[in-house]
Order: C-alpha cells, then sequence, then structure tokens
C-alpha cells in the first residue's frame, strides 16, 4: 500500500516581504482615494459657493428679486420631482434654476430697475438677458447639459410666443418647461418694482388657465399635484424673511 505524503510549503522570506510590500501598497492606494475624495468635495462646495455668490450678486443689482434665486429653484425641483425626476439626478439643472436670470447683470440698471412699463427698446434689450447668461457660463463644465438649457430657454412658451429661440412644445428643453411654472409662480406672489405682489391663489388660476398656452400642459398638472408642498415652501421662505 503507498502513503499519501502531504507536503508543506514553508513561507520563504522573500514571499514574506512581497506580501508586506503589497499591504503597504493598498495601504498608499487607500490614503490617496481618501485625499482625493477630500478634495473633490473641497472642489465641490467652493463651486457651490460660487454659484451662490453669483446669485446673490443678481440679487443686490435687481432690487425687486429678494431671495427669487433660491425660492424658485425650490419650486422648480418640487415640480421635477413629480414630471421629470431625471433633473434631480443632474447637478447642472438644479445650479441651472440657481442661475437662470444671471445674464441680467449685463442689463443696465435704468431697464432693470424701472418702477413702469418697458418701451420696445427697454423690451429687445431686457430679452437679451438669457442669451448673455448662457455667453456667462458657457465655459462653466458643470453647468453644461440641462443647467444651460434653462438659462437660456426658461422665457420660451409652450405655444411658441418666448424668447429668444421661438421653441415650441417638447422643443423647449424639459427643465426650461418646468423651471417656466416656478418662476410664474414667484414672480406673482412677489413683489416687483412696477407691481404689488398678488395673491397665491390668484397666481394658481393663472399657471392653471396657461395650460397648453404659456406651459406645458403636464407641467401645470404636476404644480395641481405638488401645490400643497410648494405653498408650504413659500410660508417656510416668508418666516426665514421675517426673521432677517
Amino acid at each position: 500500500m503507498v502513503m499519501g505524503i502531504t507536503l508543506f510549503r514553508r513561507s520563504s522570506p522573500t514571499s514574506e516581504a512581497t506580501d508586506g510590500h503589497l499591504d503597504l501598497c493598498a495601504d498608499d492606494l487607500r490614503r490617496l482615494v481618501e485625499i482625493e475624495r477630500g478634495q473633490r468635495l473641497l472642489l465641490q462646495n467652493a463651486y457651490e459657493d460660487t454659484v451662490v455668490a453669483l446669485a446673490r450678486a443678481l440679487e443686490s443689482k435687481d432690487s425687486g428679486t429678494g431671495a427669487h434665486s433660491q425660492r424658485v429653484q425650490r419650486y422648480a425641483l418640487e415640480l421635477a420631482d413629480a414630471v421629470a425626476p431625471e433633473l434631480l439626478g443632474d447637478a447642472s439643472a438644479e445650479h441651472g434654476f440657481l442661475l437662470h436670470d444671471v445674464g441680467k447683470i449685463g442689463i443696465p440698471d435704468r431697464v432693470l430697475r424701472k418702477p413702469g412699463p418697458l418701451d420696445p427698446d427697454e423690451r429687445r434689450l431686457m430679452e437679451t438677458h438669457p442669451l448673455v447668461g448662457e455667453r456667462m457660463l458657457s465655459d462653466v463644465s458643470l453647468l453644461r447639459g440641462e443647467g444651460l438649457k434653462v438659462v437660456r430657454s426658461h422665457h420660451e412658451r409652450w405655444d411658441g410666443c418666448g424668447y429668444p429661440d421661438r421653441l415650441a412644445g417638447d422643443e423647449i428643453p424639459i427643465g426650461a418647461r418646468v423651471f417656466a411654472v416656478a418662476d410664474t409662480l414667484d414672480a406673482f406672489t412677489n413683489r416687483r418694482p412696477y407691481r404689488a405682489a398678488g395673491s397665491w391663489e390668484d397666481a394658481s388660476k393663472l399657471i392653471l388657465s396657461e395650460a397648453d398656452g404659456q406651459f406645458d400642459p403636464d407641467v401645470v398638472e404636476a404644480f395641481q399635484e405638488r401645490e400643497q408642498a410648494m405653498r408650504s415652501l413659500q410660508l417656510e421662505f416668508a418666516s426665514l424673511a421675517a426673521l432677517n
């Protein structure tokens, strides 16, 4: 009978040294990944701070907007959750909502702050702000995509009578269609240099009446679905304003 022989391989000093080197390399790699994550977070925070600073710069120029940019961003995100949830995963869209009117920095104060209706020349000048804003932000990589589309197209109308490109229906980027309802809601319910604030109820009636006219009917339907949540957001902002 042949008996089996079990062989035991003793670790050599060379293999132990190799294993130790691999462990050190793994530790170094983990540290590098952690450093990279930290640097990426710092860069993201710096970018967020810059976006907010730009929005505040606009609000200091356009005295009628107050916290308009922040309010309308929150409204737009609420609507997007109902009708276009893909926008919630697109950071550029969120920043585009906030910076939609950044092109107004290039509009003279005499036009931007005029307390009465604009004449035709002033209106044409005001209507350049989406294009000015797009040019200002075109080299910002984190805004490329839906964000820049919101900046350029947020004054387009579902019926094709908007500006600057007179797009109609589904030609209008979905982010801009969502934003148009949010923007009108906030503009109507807050004071402007040329008029007093309107009521929430009247703003709601206006939005419903413009389904298939100024607004995408699907977004208007989303507004009806989320109106109570958006009303709560308005009250939250009003409370914060009262504390300041």
